[in-house]
């Protein structure tokens, strides 16, 4: 192991080196197919080490919980690794295509999820399914093997009961504050999802530079903020739910290093914190010297029914050029934040939705992060 973390070691070296695209296009190659080698290896040793209970012998409750500590994984990275590591046993076939470089990682992953799914028929059609998607691209592959699994599942019952059983949604934070969202949905519910996701995704105006990922991310974020704000959510203790922040003044008029962090403990960036900040409900909480609760105020909107109205009948869309999203996606944005001594007047609001309300603080952020002119 050692000379192997040699020779890593100077291939990270050489990578950094000037090569023509023909040559760096060869690199890149080798190291994909070493790249499947090394998950192969890494295969083998886990599934020996599980099946002699090693992970027991250093601590582990289970596998998957040393592939997280050891190797500083996620869950869903540690399950992927556990799926190649018991398949040795249950695709043997497809192991030794993978190991011998006929099958990527990624086409034996279609073969192994075959193997739990219909485990009474897929060791007899084994060895055909590999002579038929060596070659073939992943896409392709997961094709056949569908329609191979389709053709011994009969009227669909075991796949009905499969999908139900591999349903699953995980949430994860990761650095920074940001989730990781990986799951399985069943088709109807998938169905279901990509139909609303699709309604809430507008073409893109002129100036709409997001790619098709980052577009169904907002359109997400519209439709769980839309039921947080309009309907008939569940309270606890007489509160809807919603995102709850804690801010010191500083912060709000964009002066990092005080408080302004969600009740999770996910620290904000300024220009985050003054967008939320910019239509929402705020509550005044006066602390002590020893961080008691000396005052707590009322709960009030930062614009009140009233002027939301008036606002939303004088723009009836959002404002920023071309755009036409209607008043229930979008916010009202203080053209002089009210942190900064605006006023909260209609003549001061404007209907922005929340992509172009995004866009509007961190054109603001620049500015203030800019340089001023000496002299």
């Amino acid at each position: 192991m050692s000379q192997l973390r040699s020779v890593l070691d100077e291939l990270v070296v050489a990578a950094g080196q000037d090569l023509s695209v023909a040559e760096r296009d060869v690199e890149i190659g080798e190291i994909l197919c070493a790249r499947d080698v090394l998950d192969v290896i890494l295969a083998r040793h886990v599934h020996r080490l599980a099946s002699k209970a090693g992970h027991e012998e250093l601590g582990y409750p289970s596998p998957t919980a040393y592939l997280k500590h050891r190797g500083r994984m996620s869950a869903g990275h540690a399950q992927q690794v556990m799926a190649r590591a018991n398949a040795a046993e249950k695709a043997p076939a497809a192991f030794a295509a993978w190991a011998d470089g006929r099958l990527s990682t990624d086409q034996t992953r279609h073969l192994f999820a075959a193997a739990d799914t219909v485990p009474n028929s897929y060791p007899e059609a084994e060895e055909r399914l590999v002579e038929i998607v060596e070659g073939l691209s992943v896409k392709d592959t997961a094709r056949a093997v569908e329609y191979w699994r389709q053709s011994v599942d009969g009227p669909g019952e075991l796949d009905t009961e499969s999908q139900f059983a591999r349903r699953g949604l995980s949430l994860s934070k990761t650095a920074g504050g940001m989730r990781r969202v990986d799951g399985w949905l069943t088709p109807h519910t998938g169905q279901a999802l990509q139909t609303v996701l699709d309604a809430l995704m507008p073409p893109p105006g002129p100036d709409d530079t997001r790619s098709p990922r980052q577009r169904r991310h907002d359109a997400l974020e519209d439709l769980c903020r839309d039921w947080l704000d309009h309907g008939d959510t569940p309270t606890v203790g007489g509160e809807k739910p919603n995102l709850m922040v804690l801010a010191d003044l500083p912060a709000l008029q964009g002066i990092a290093g005080g408080c302004h962090e969600t009740l999770d403990g996910d620290i904000l960036t300024i220009e985050t914190l003054r967008m939320l900040a910019c239509d929402c409900s705020v509550t005044r909480i006066i602390f002590g010297p020893d961080s008691e609760v000396v005052d707590v105020g009322r709960k009030t909107r930062v614009w009140s029914p009233a002027q939301r109205r008036a606002i939303i009948a004088r723009d009836r869309h959002c404002q920023a050029d071309g755009c036409d999203r209607d008043p229930r996606w979008c916010d009202i944005h203080h053209t002089d934040h009210w942190a900064d001594h605006g006023t909260t007047s209609i003549n001061k609001g404007v209907l922005l939705c929340r992509w172009h309300h995004t866009k509007e603080h961190l054109k603001l952020a620049q500015k203030r992060r800019r340089p001023k002119p000496k002299g």
